[in-house]
């Protein structure tokens, strides 16, 4: 079944800054932000509708408290795809994953079964030192997801550790005051 809706309409990208970890990325404006606390780390998820907050692009970063090595990408490649594996139904589309520096970066995209339904998400994952930073862009169905990844694109794309402000000269006092050394 194809999806007859137009696609979804740009407004324009919020920036969102996290200076205590020292990251930032856009979403589409006009999202709703809501808070992530929990065992896994913090951070936020955007939802296009508060109707439906599953489909949505959540960033959330944990300290692992050991630091993360380029020669460690194998082995966290092999359990990225293992614990994909691990959800029921999965069907795994997509891995790929890279060491840049002192940088890794491994994201997926899959479908999975939750109940009765088949989800769709797009997972990345970044390493440097011992934070870790997750991304997630997921749909209540593939139908929607296709629907929305032009924006989840955004949010997955412009993730960067820096802030994107300071760098078109931009400086907030809560942004240097607050960055780690």
């Amino acid at each position: 079944m194809s999806d007859s809706r137009p696609g979804p309409r740009f407004t324009g990208l919020v920036l969102h800054r996290e200076p205590t970890l020292g990251y930032s990325f856009f979403v589409p404006d006009g999202w709703h932000r809501l808070l992530v606390e929990g065992e896994e780390g913090h951070g936020v998820l955007y939802a296009p509708s508060l109707d439906e907050p599953f489909t949505s692009a959540s960033v959330v970063a944990h300290d692992l408290g050991v630091g993360v090595e380029p020669t460690d990408l194998a082995a966290l490649r092999t359990g990225f795809r293992r614990g994909l594996r691990r959800l029921p139904g999965a069907s795994i589309e997509s891995v790929e994953a890279e060491a840049i520096g002192n940088l890794i970066t491994i994201e997926g995209r899959h479908t999975y079964r939750d109940g009765e339904a088949t989800r769709k998400r797009w997972v990345r994952l970044l390493y440097q030192k011992s934070l870790l930073v997750r991304i997630v862009a997921q749909a209540i169905n593939p139908e929607d997801f296709a629907y929305w990844e032009p924006m989840f694109y955004q949010t997955i794309r412009t993730f960067r550790f820096g802030d994107w402000a300071a760098d078109v000269g931009v400086i907030a006092d809560d942004w240097l005051a607050s960055k780690p050394t």
